[in-house]
């Protein structure tokens, strides 16, 4: 919508994982170069940690893309998979047929399969993203599955990319001999203050804008207090900020304009204040250190957003009401704006109940939290 106003090409704060758009701040290079050195000499296990939106994903699918031809990758994105089903989802990823086999008849035929491959000289890697959401016996299986080797290969490698929390489980007592098998161990924090201009500036300069100043030196300040550094909020706030610096004819944002998107967007749980506490830019959920039943405490977050997003919905609906003989633009933008939160209740009302029905049957197992 406000792509040619700002002489854009194309949206340049999505928050999709797109490799083109990847800013390559020191400690994304950093690892970066590690994971190719991991892969290309074979390192046994890599883990990749980060904060929610730091970019772990779109490094992965950087990877990806400059993957070599001989190398075999399965992605698979876990849930709290116990080892047989882990193993199970494993196996479909790398197109094995598996179904009626058991754990050891599974096994059976990844082992076969990677000896195969380690005959016609091809590699296996297996990237398991979310992997903070495995429970410990699962870990310890993905372990047992590494001494599917050769005496002087690895025939998998495999690469667990997940959130804070997995070093904190990989910490645990019943994991050490896991631990003693990786390698190569990154973890990736918000970007510093000179590195979210450089990557606000990167991100336009992608997108086609010639005008590389749209955002002033206050509102990068700003955007960079808020957003704490981490890459997705910096996105959101940036994307917001354009919309609204559109609605208003706005050919530089300041920052009054990113003043307005937090006070809106704090209602929805996004920002906080950054003389608060320090602990990062998203207010999303609690933490799950202090609290014995984290599930509960994130699905109750959950339902208290979803209450001031049904207000939030009300009062646009009231505002669009008013505005029918004004400005076409502005009504075009608020009813945008309208169905983004439309959208997103209509997402977390479907966690939600998946939640409780499952919570009814008595299959929620308490482990790791997810992604928010």
């Amino acid at each position: 919508m406000y792509e040619s106003f700002y002489g854009l090409k194309e949206k340049p704060f999505n928050i999709t994982p797109d490799p083109d758009y990847f800013y390559m701040s020191q400690v994304h290079e950093n690892a970066y170069t590690h994971l190719q050195y991991a892969i290309k000499e074979n390192k046994g296990f890599v883990v990749i940690t980060g904060e929610i939106g730091s970019g772990k994903t779109t490094l992965i699918n950087l990877l990806l893309k400059h993957i070599q031809q001989d190398i075999l990758v399965g992605v698979m994105s876990s849930a709290s998979l116990l080892p047989e089903e882990f193993i199970k989802m494993a196996c479909q990823e790398l197109e094995l047929e598996v179904d009626g086999k058991d754990k050891v008849e599974m096994i059976d035929a990844l082992n076969a399969f990677l000896l195969k491959q380690f005959a016609e000289r091809k590699r296996v890697v297996l990237i398991i993203d979310e992997a903070q959401n495995l429970p410990l016996e699962t870990i310890e299986e993905i372990r047992v599955l590494s001494n599917l080797d050769t005496e002087k290969e690895h025939l998998i490698q495999m690469i667990l990319v997940g959130q804070p929390e997995l070093k904190s489980q990989l910490q645990q007592r019943q994991l050490k001999q896991f631990v003693q098998r990786v390698t190569v161990h990154c973890h990736l924090r918000g970007l510093n203050q000179k590195e979210a201009g450089q990557y606000i500036g990167h991100r336009l300069h992608v997108a086609g804008a010639k005008n590389a100043d749209i955002f002033d030196k206050e509102a990068i300040e700003a955007v960079y207090q808020y957003s704490r550094g981490i890459p997705r909020m910096i996105n959101i706030l940036c994307d917001s900020a354009l919309l609204y610096g559109y609605a208003d004819d706005l050919k530089t944002i300041g920052k009054e304009a990113i003043e307005d998107v937090v006070k809106e967007r704090r209602g929805e749980g996004f920002f906080l204040d950054p003389k608060e506490d320090g602990q990062g830019a998203q207010a999303a959920l609690p933490s799950e250190a202090a609290d014995d039943n984290p599930w509960e405490t994130r699905f109750q977050a959950l339902e208290r957003r979803i209450n001031l997003l049904a207000k939030a919905v009300v009062h646009m609906n009231r505002t669009l009401s008013g505005l029918a003989d004004q400005n076409g633009k502005r009504d075009r933008i608020n009813i945008e704006l309208l169905k983004m939160l439309q959208d997103s209740m209509k997402r977390r009302k479907a966690l939600l109940f998946k939640y409780r029905q499952l919570k009814a049957q008595g299959g929620i197992r308490i482990s790791v939290g997810r992604k928010g």
